[in-house]
């Protein structure tokens, strides 16, 4: 997995925008530091779809699902 840091700004405040790719299942301390997951699957592999379903009900296990925001994104 990567590590990037960008500086974005939203309403005409600076933020720091922190991304870190993972490949595995997300455990407790990756649950907590995260603010925001994007899960990313293949519209041409429904078991990538699944895997992400499992993924997600993982992720809801360690923290609740309404307290990080998700982006879903099919890729071709």
């Amino acid at each position: 997995g990567g590590q990037f840091k960008r500086e974005v700004m939203v309403d005409g405040q600076s933020h720091l925008l922190l991304i870190r790719e993972e490949g595995g299942a997300p455990d407790a301390k990756f649950a907590n530091w995260a603010d925001a997951v994007i899960f990313v699957f293949s519209l041409e592999d429904e078991s990538s779809f699944e895997e992400v379903t499992q993924l997600h009900a993982l992720l809801s296990s360690h923290r609740g699902a309404g307290d990080v925001a998700l982006a879903l994104v099919g890729t071709q």
